[in-house]
């Protein structure tokens, strides 16, 4: 139960007055331990649902009209049923809009809604703010309407929404994660086989730290698109070259033959391939060394994935890695950015007895080498989402 600690419900009685009880889901963002840019790519990755959240408080109208409010833009979005063809705005409604689009290929809606959304998952930090926004959606709208969905499927429609009306060609991990987490667990997933497994997140003496750099970046709109289309072209190039292997994707290729076509791939084909067939081999380390415990190998992890995203991927920036290499001068056991890249949020592994000097003493650098603020936020690995019925309001 999470009732007390919503604050949705309070937002839709005091946008839209009394009303019928109302269904509240909830949804996490989520950080990638490791395994970035593997999930498109149909490898392995290694994600932890966070304990921040999006909120969504929904109940019926008797009308075909639908109203959401959110507090992150203080805005309102008003639209009718059955929808007409919509097409995206560049706005945060597209989330919203593709969800009800994906829904209404499976069948009519019989009636409307008003809805509020809350949350606390910093917006276009690499955090998955738009996968727990999607889910925690696409859930109220199950409970509300009474529709017969399971987890993965809803997970997949989610996806959906986000490829084809927002426009950006996620991989699954950020809908999985924000549905199916666990408490204190990491999820090893395969993206294949979208099956997982969980891992326990319990390193003693070690706390995780995001700081978020400040700088966004509309992944629809970056070099995120780019990078995904270039791993394409690498696995279409390496099929052709080793024709009886079934390559179908990057997590198809190994490190032999890598180095069987360096110099001959294109270099920036070769490059991209590289940092996915390693980072793979990163992520079933990673879950070795969690079993383990091994907090070292851990943060050796962490800081060979930065290099890779930075070096052979390409998708870091100035503010991003001096946050990384501060961090490894000042006593983190590990660090590494987290999500697309081009800006975003890097996560720490700090000693604990360090965490207040650390947290401090990292937003005053950055701030006197970029003059941005950066918020520092300690994460613990929450659940996936939930789903509960409110109060009566009438």
């Amino acid at each position: 139960m999470f009732m007390s600690e919503l604050r949705a419900t309070e937002l839709l009685q005091g946008k839209f007055g009394p009303g019928p009880e109302s269904v509240i889901a909830r949804a996490p963002g989520r950080v990638n331990l490791i395994g970035e840019h593997t999930d498109y790519n149909k490898g392995y990755v290694l994600p932890f649902a966070i304990d921040r959240y999006t909120e969504v408080a929904i109940r019926p109208r008797i009308d075909r009209k639908i109203h959401v409010y959110t507090a992150a833009v203080d805005e309102t979005l008003s639209i009718e049923l059955p929808l007409k063809s919509p097409k995206p705005q560049g706005r945060w409604s597209d989330y919203l809009v593709g969800i009800l689009q994906e829904f209404s290929e499976l069948g009519s809606f019989p009636h409307g809604f008003d809805a509020a959304i809350w949350g606390n998952v910093p917006l276009g930090a690499g955090l998955s703010s738009s996968a727990s926004l999607e889910v925690a959606f696409a859930v109220a709208l199950v409970r509300l309407y009474e529709l017969e969905m399971d987890g993965l499927e809803l997970v997949k429609l989610c996806q959906r929404a986000e490829g084809s009306f927002v426009g950006m060609p996620c991989g699954i991990m950020d809908q999985y994660t924000a549905y199916f987490g666990e408490a204190g667990q990491a999820l090893l997933l395969d993206t294949r086989a979208l099956e997982h497994e969980a891992v326990p997140l319990d390193l003693e003496g070690i706390t995780l730290v995001v700081v978020d750099s400040g700088v966004r970046r509309a992944l629809a709109g970056s070099g995120y698109a780019v990078r995904r289309r270039e791993c394409e072209e690498a696995t279409h190039w390496l099929a052709q070259r080793f024709p009886g292997r079934g390559i179908r994707a990057l997590r198809d290729v190994d490190q032999k033959m890598l180095e069987m076509v360096r110099g001959e791939m294109p270099e920036t084909l070769w490059k991209r391939a590289r940092h996915v067939v390693e980072e793979n081999a990163r992520v079933l380390a990673m879950v070795k060394a969690l079993e383990r415990g091994d907090s070292e190998e851990v943060g050796r992890l962490l800081f060979s994935s930065h290099a890779s995203l930075r070096d052979l991927f390409e998708v870091s920036i100035p503010e991003i890695d001096f946050l990384v290499d501060w961090g490894l001068e000042h006593g983190a056991m590990g660090a590494r950015l987290v999500g697309g890249g081009f800006g975003g949020v890097t996560l720490h592994l700090v000693p604990v007895e360090l965490k207040e000097k650390y947290i401090a003493e990292i937003k005053k650098a950055y701030w006197e080498r970029f003059r941005i603020g950066a918020k520092v936020v300690e994460v613990r690995p929450g659940s996936g989402a939930k789903y509960e019925r409110g109060p009566d309001h009438r």
